[in-house]
């Protein structure tokens, strides 16, 4: 789990999870988002042009990588065993960091104010948030990417404003959320399907400024939305089971700033506090918390791998 105001990377074993270790990224910085894949954890670190190499076994710090200078590097996704493309919003492009070598190659250029990466089927897609001056300038757009050999080959349109996180779901389906404008309450759902390029659903009534996503295996669909709670989408039945008006509030707060699920299946939700030091509750299957987690100060981001013990 990464927490933006004191910088810091939080480890544990979802086994164990009352034990966990923290790591710091350095002395300065914003991240809100990392990527995992193995024993490795990649953190772009926002105002700081670079993206923190962690070893989440040794829980450790290996190396920091420098990007172009202004990218604000936020969303992060791993295309191999070795290479993450990490998001530099305010230069409109991704930079391939190896992380084993700890070197960045050069920029591809994508659309405007890129926010976040997925990576699913041999592709990686790119979120961008189509922002002017920190405001939505018209409909999210999704920039496809060829994994292996980064050439650009797609543009889906979506329908959406300022498209924030994206997951996949059991049914081979993208799901995007869309944070619209601060204030608004016109937050959105894009469903986009890789196979044909495009949406094939737009789902709106997600309330102001939802910015955080998860699918389970079951297809439910978890938003995370600050002054809300979590909201659950149905995928199979296209409807809410846990809308705005009775949106789940993890441990009793009504807002949630981070959405994971476990191999399990176990659903966790992140509480905004950027005064002191929060916690991640792991939820029930009635959505009660049934754990909390201690966390840093700030916790935006929270992300799953295994670790093999000899890897």
């Amino acid at each position: 789990m990464v927490t933006s105001t004191d910088v810091a990377l939080t480890v544990f074993d979802v086994d164990d999870p009352t034990t966990s270790e923290t790591v710091g990224l350095g002395a300065d910085g914003s991240p809100i988002s990392l990527a995992v894949r193995g024993r490795f954890a990649a953190v772009p670190l926002g105002i700081v042009p670079a993206v923190a190499i962690v070893d989440v076994r040794d829980a450790a710090l290996l190396r920091t990588v420098g990007l172009p200078d202004g990218s604000g590097a936020t969303g992060a996704a791993f295309v191999n065993d070795s290479i993450v493309l990490v998001a530099n919003p305010s230069l409109g492009s991704v930079t391939p960091v190896n992380v084993l070598a700890g070197t960045a190659g050069s920029e591809i250029e994508v659309g405007r104010y890129p926010q976040a990466v997925v990576v699913d089927g041999g592709r990686a897609y790119v979120l961008n948030a189509e922002l002017e001056n920190f405001a939505p300038d018209g409909p999210s757009t999704i920039t496809v990417l060829d994994a292996s050999s980064l050439a650009v080959l797609d543009t889906i349109e979506l329908s959406g404003e300022n498209a924030a996180q994206a997951a996949f779901g059991p049914d081979g389906l993208m799901y995007v959320i869309n944070s619209g404008s601060w204030g608004a309450s016109n937050g959105s759902l894009s469903v986009v399907d890789p196979a044909a390029g495009a949406e094939v659903d737009f789902v709106e009534g997600f309330g102001d400024f939802p910015g955080s996503i998860a699918v389970g295996e079951d297809g439910l669909v978890y938003v995370g939305a600050f002054g809300v709670g979590m909201l659950v989408w149905s995928s199979s039945t296209e409807s809410f089971t846990r809308g705005l008006g009775d949106a789940v509030t993890p441990g009793g707060v009504a807002s949630t700033s981070g959405i994971g699920v476990d191999s399990d299946g176990r659903v966790y939700a992140l509480t905004p506090d950027c005064q002191n030091p929060s916690v991640a509750h792991r939820l029930d299957a009635s959505h009660d918390s049934e754990l909390a987690i201690p966390v840093g100060i700030c916790p935006f981001g929270i992300a799953f791998t295994e670790v093999e013990a000899g890897q």
